[in-house]
């Protein structure tokens, strides 16, 4: 078993290569059965899938998890707990910013309530939260973004850097800054940091 997992959710327009091992959540697995994707775990509820396309899943995953539809949590929230219930250290979302607002935002607080071990995916956005401690960034994405409820955080190497700056929930301006040397440095000297790495299409 590899230590990251992708977890591959229903609004998935693309399924990316990955080296560790791939998570089907609900209509996701049938995804990537569809694709030929051998999954290590399928999990949900599966109400969004037919019998037989319940059946091709179980084809194509190693563990087959069914919930029952009535539950506290999300299909994604679901999966994100089956995938660091069975080892996984760091796991990838994909799929999970397309779609209903709801779930979307459910995904995004799985992000901030996980610094470091979840990190959502799509074809523009890289979205990853991170604690205290120092981060690198490349040129990768042109722009990136900082949010947080309540922390303290330096930027070095981007075009508009910052010095042991309080941000909080009311502050936006942190949107759309830029890697401007070889790396940008993100220093987070308290709290929890949303950052938000985008392109245009």
């Amino acid at each position: 078993m590899s230590e990251e997992a992708m977890i591959v959710l229903k609004m998935a327009e693309n399924i990316p290569l990955f080296d560790g091992d791939y998570i089907g959540a609900d209509k996701g697995a049938f995804l990537c059965a569809e694709r030929g994707i051998m999954m290590e775990i399928a999990v949900g509820d599966f109400d969004s899938v037919s019998p037989e396309e319940t059946e091709i899943i179980q084809k194509w995953c190693r563990h087959f998890i069914k919930l029952n539809p009535i539950k506290d949590d999300s299909d994604s929230e679901s999966a994100v707990n089956h995938a660091f219930s069975a080892g996984y250290k760091k796991v990838y979302l994909v799929g999970a910013l397309g779609g209903r607002m709801d779930h979307a935002y459910v995904n995004v607080q799985l992000v901030k309530k996980n610094p470091g071990r979840v990190v959502l995916l799509d074809g523009q956005n890289r979205l990853e939260a991170f604690s205290a401690g120092e981060y690198e960034f490349d040129c990768t994405y042109p722009y990136i973004s900082f949010f947080s409820q309540n922390a303290v955080i330096s930027l070095e190497g981007f075009r508009y850097p910052l010095e042991k700056r309080r941000i909080t929930s009311e502050d936006i301006y942190t949107l759309s800054n830029e890697v401007t040397e070889e790396k940008g440095k993100l220093i987070v000297h308290e709290g929890v940091v949303l950052v938000i790495q985008c392109r245009d299409k």
